[in-house]
């Protein structure tokens, strides 16, 4: 089975294999690890420069969300736009971060808002049953 790199959205600990573990080593959240590429890997680890397409983007997510209790948004429009400005902050700040989310200028603290981000621990999730930019939404 061939391997790829995966991301955990909530620490970013960076696995390759021919999934994601179901468990992460670094932080112990559950099924949070999203497939990754060699250019996100880097960046999270200090050394990359290109950009990904949207569209790769969001088939992702898409993949992120299978099987698990969130959906990605069915409105194509909201998730193009957040797509859109995850890319923008991509060219602007070098990271994917959530459209959403302010950074804090810290690295280290910013690390937890690229997106997905820890949503499920988000007030708006459990008061409301989508993430805070409405990307994921509860089944």
């Amino acid at each position: 089975m061939e391997k790829s790199l995966w991301r955990c959205h909530v620490c970013n600990d960076i696995h390759l294999g021919s999934k994601g573990p179901e468990k992460c080593p670094t932080c112990g959240s559950r099924n949070a690890f999203v497939r990754s590429d060699r250019r996100e890997s880097l960046l999270i680890i200090g050394e990359a420069d290109a950009l990904d397409a949207r569209e790769d983007i969001v088939a992702a997510w898409r993949e992120f969300a299978d099987g698990k209790e969130f959906r990605l948004n069915p409105d194509e429009t909201v998730v193009n736009t957040l797509a859109a400005g995850v890319l923008e902050n991509m060219r602007n700040q070098g990271m994917r971060y959530c459209p959403c989310r302010i950074t804090t200028g810290d690295p280290e603290k910013d690390l937890r808002l690229i997106c997905p981000c820890n949503f499920p621990s988000q007030r708006t999730w459990k008061e409301e049953g989508e993430c805070w930019c409405s990307l994921f939404v509860r089944r």
